[in-house]
């Protein structure tokens, strides 16, 4: 085994453990924020509606990357800092969120009328139609989208690098730069094909059970 394989390797696993905390803290976030925005987008009220509108299509409307050089260059200018690995989450939850949001808006309109008249006949108020007739029926519906969102969300997070994040492309990037200083070769191939292999066995499982869960649901 070449001598520069085993410290490359531990400086690429510290960057995958913040590639894996980066994507759970995203996907959590994104996924309960979501479910509260879509539900309110079928609130009876306008008004609400109309503001999460405009939340969700802003954020679904601007590039990631555009979202994250904004958090972090941008808002510090008006006194508002943020360390790289909180700038990027707080990125990625935004566009999350708003896909996810979308996600559930249209599982829930897509359940049959009669359900949420009958349930009003019944005397439940809104907030009772959605938990208990409305969101079970619409989960189904929801879920082989939403793990399709989970994996674009994982894969974004390489994104996370063009504000310094040490995740694994960035560890990748450094290691490369750093065997070429040293010794004049770069030995990029296998270092970035072993970013290709990671990304490939975390999004290829939850890719198959996307399409598994689309076509059993």
């Amino acid at each position: 085994m070449p001598i520069w394989v085993t410290p490359v390797a531990r400086y690429m696993a510290r960057g995958l453990a913040t590639t894996a905390g980066l994507a759970g803290v995203s996907i959590a976030v994104s996924v309960m924020l979501g479910i509260v925005l879509g539900a309110l987008l079928v609130l009876p009220s306008r008004a609400v509606r109309l503001l999460v509108r405009w939340y969700v299509e802003i954020w679904r409307g601007l590039p990631i990357i555009v979202t994250l050089f904004f958090i972090f260059f941008v808002l510090p200018i008006i006194g508002l800092t943020f360390g790289t690995f909180v700038a990027a989450a707080t990125g990625l939850c935004l566009w999350g969120s708003a896909n996810v949001a979308e996600v559930v808006r249209g599982a829930a309109q897509s359940v049959s009328r009669g359900q949420a008249d009958a349930a009003t006949a019944l005397g439940l108020p809104w907030a009772g139609r959605m938990r208990y007739v409305i969101l079970p029926q619409a989960a189904r519906r929801a879920l082989p989208p939403l793990v399709g969102l989970v994996v674009n969300l994982t894969q974004q997070t390489s994104l996370a690098t063009v504000i310094g994040v040490l995740d694994v492309l960035q560890a990748s990037q450094r290691s490369i730069e750093r065997l070429t200083l040293s010794s004049g070769a770069t030995h990029a191939a296998p270092i970035l094909g072993a970013v290709l292999v990671v990304y490939f066995v975390i999004c290829l499982p939850l890719t198959l059970l996307s399409r598994r869960l689309e076509r059993s649901l």
